[in-house]
């Protein structure tokens, strides 16, 4: 192609030009890029009327270094992660592996303590203490002879009056010079409550200008046995027969709508007027529901003392109630604390 005439493209000579019917580009491998004529075709002239061009050409994608770098640096981080990523997980599998271990030791250590197996252990924190000889061991002074302390010789001890207090008093300071009652053991010395109930005692009572609640009737499932020669029954009030402190309980149920108030009063013969021990009142019931379910109880309780001779009884404020003396319902009620 040596004797072939050459046409440069930035020349602008026209392709169909007398001479010139094939037009051959080739920018392969063996093209010289830095030829000073650039690319050159060259043209084969056949037929004048007939052009044609003919492109034969091959592309090489050659890396440069700076891709070559690039990548070399993705997958060593590629690689960097994927160690970091093991080395994490290989920490925490540890660590989960020893917090087992601590789990299983406090539930071993758990289930010995509850079965009483464990063995105290002294802490080496603790300095160890020299026993004492039994010379230098102080022990406590006991008052009486030997025979005071043989289990099979209790000591006995007796009650000695004191008015409104009792003591007891070790049977061998007993002073013969006194009056005193039998001996007794400790246990033996325990009283059992007095606790003596009244219910009323009928099923429905109009009180009219009458002021004093009653009929009452001794609950003997609830009181105390022998109980009436300690509080005795006079139909519409009781006579204490033991001073002491009591507890004072009673409850009241009235079939009206109306308001209502008790009072409960202690009267000794001679006084001039009653002692007020408690007072108890209620409001009115504004549900409008039929006389016969308005029902309205009224509950007290108070701690007094009573002497003996003490007249107690129930007296209402209002006149013309209806009152539910039934049990269950209505009930006067004492405890003795103390005397």
């Amino acid at each position: 192609m040596d004797g072939e005439r050459k046409i440069h493209m930035s020349e602008d000579v026209p392709l169909n030009s007398t001479g010139a019917a094939n037009i051959f580009l080739n920018t392969g491998k063996n093209t010289k890029l830095n030829s000073p004529d650039g690319t050159v075709i060259h043209l084969k002239s056949e037929k004048p009327a007939d052009l044609g061009v003919h492109i034969n050409t091959t592309f090489s994608v050659a890396s440069s270094k700076k891709i070559r770098l690039l990548f070399v640096l993705n997958f060593l981080l590629s690689v960097i992660c994927m160690i970091l990523s093991c080395s994490i997980a290989f920490y925490y599998w540890n660590e989960m592996i020893s917090m087992r271990q601590q789990l299983d030791s406090l539930k071993e250590q758990f289930m010995m303590h509850s079965l009483g197996q464990d063995k105290i252990q002294s802490s080496p924190l603790v300095s160890f203490q020299r026993p004492l000889p039994s010379s230098e061991i102080r022990h406590p002074r006991m008052e009486g002879s030997s025979k005071d302390v043989n289990p099979l010789n209790p000591r006995k001890y007796f009650v000695e009056d004191l008015g409104d207090d009792m003591l007891l008093v070790d049977s061998s300071k007993r002073n013969p010079s006194k009056e005193l009652l039998p001996s007794m053991d400790m246990m033996q010395a325990k009283k059992e409550l007095l606790i003596v109930q009244f219910n009323g005692a009928k099923k429905e009572t109009h009180m009219g200008s009458q002021s004093t609640v009653g009929p009452w009737v001794r609950d003997n499932e609830i009181s105390s046995p022998n109980s009436e020669t300690k509080i005795e029954l006079n139909t519409n009030y009781v006579t204490v027969q033991e001073e002491g402190i009591y507890l004072v309980y009673a409850q009241l149920v009235y079939l009206t709508q109306a308001p209502n108030c008790y009072f409960i009063f202690a009267n000794q013969i001679g006084q001039s007027a009653p002692r007020l021990l408690t007072t108890c009142a209620t409001g009115d019931d504004s549900s409008r529901r039929p006389l016969d379910k308005s029902q309205i109880s009224c509950s007290v309780q108070t701690v007094a003392r009573l002497f003996k001779g003490d007249q107690v009884n129930i007296a209402q404020r209002e006149h013309n109630r209806t009152l539910l003396l039934k049990p269950g319902y209505s009930y006067l009620g004492f405890i003795k604390l103390s005397s």
